[in-house]
């Protein structure tokens, strides 16, 4: 059996090229793509050729990370998922694939396809929010209200934190922030001119000027969650890093996927916080290369794009 994946053979330069699917294990299942996403803050610096990597690129390289399918079989020792069953996957940017069922996420039917795709990375800032552990009275600052800082802000919320302050230089962006609770969205400019402080702090910006800020505006023993991947730039510590003795640590993938997807459909079926209209553009698959060009020259860029896959064949 094979499927349709694309692929970047060079930088800026994408391929829908069809390989060879692995045979279905034991304990697999072979999942048809229905949807799938652009995540802008971590694809484009690949497609570009900037990201910053502690491994060199290597091409033909496999895109993407998120997708939402419809089961089509089952290996022999799956029990807990059957063909038809809607699940999340990470097998990037391809038509179907075969993945291990103890890495898939059972969808309920209920939940949208949009919504059921943000269970990732709901689930990448749940697990550095837990490091941090807030309490509901500690206010907490949230620099950058990209995909990544929204869900943060969406997240906390969850978890009981009452405010929550952004830095976001984008004014549709900070709209944005405030729809989903934020206390207050202050630009950079102004944020610097404020006296405040504050205990938590998330960096979600991947932006030095950013994070700089953030140091800046620390409590003594303040502590730092770095959530952007750093694919944009270096982050740099200040004299503020040392002077207030704060405390920083990193955070990348999930805490546990399936456990956090028990949780996170019950409560986005019932928050009533439109998480799944940060997904601001719906392109077909068949579009990605020249979506991806596009986006790399684009400003602002949507926070993230809806990927379908119902024409693929």
């Amino acid at each position: 059996m094979k499927c349709r994946s694309l692929l970047l053979t060079a930088p800026r330069r994408l391929s829908w090229e069809e390989i060879d699917v692995p045979d279905l294990q034991d304990n697999d299942v072979l999942i048809q793509t229905q949807v799938g996403a652009i995540s802008i803050g971590s694809e484009l610096p690949n497609y570009m050729g900037t990201a910053r990597h502690s491994d060199p690129f290597a091409f033909p390289m496999m895109t993407g990370y998120e997708n939402m399918g419809t089961i089509l079989k089952c290996g022999s020792t799956v029990t807990l998922l059957h063909p038809g069953d809607r699940v999340v996957a990470f097998y990037g940017h391809r038509t179907c694939w075969v993945t291990n069922a103890e890495r898939v996420i059972a969808v309920p039917s209920t939940v949208s396809d949009a919504q059921a795709l943000l269970v990732i990375l709901t689930c990448d800032v749940a697990k550095g929010i837990r490091k941090l552990a807030p309490t509901p009275e500690q206010r907490v600052v949230i620099t950058g209200a990209g995909a990544i800082g929204l869900l943060t802000l969406a997240m906390l919320r969850a978890y009981g934190v009452q405010t929550i302050d952004m830095v976001e230089p984008v004014a549709h962006r900070r709209e944005v922030a405030y729809q989903l609770g934020a206390a207050h969205v202050w630009t950079p400019d102004v944020f610097a001119q404020t006296e405040n402080r504050y205990p938590i702090g998330l960096e979600c910006s991947s932006n030095n000027a950013a994070f700089t800020l953030l140091q800046e505006h620390m409590d003594e023993g303040g502590r730092i969650c770095i959530l952007a991947d750093g694919n944009l730039e270096p982050l740099s510590l200040t004299s503020a890093f040392h002077e207030r003795e704060l405390t920083i640590v990193a955070s990348s993938d999930g805490w546990d996927y399936q456990a956090h997807g028990a949780w996170y459909f019950p409560w986005v079926q019932t928050t009533g916080l439109p998480i799944e209209h940060l997904f601001e553009e719906t392109v077909s698959a068949e579009t990605l290369p020249e979506t991806f060009e596009r986006l790399a020259t684009q400003s602002p860029r949507p926070l993230k794009v809806l990927v379908d896959y119902s024409s693929q064949p």
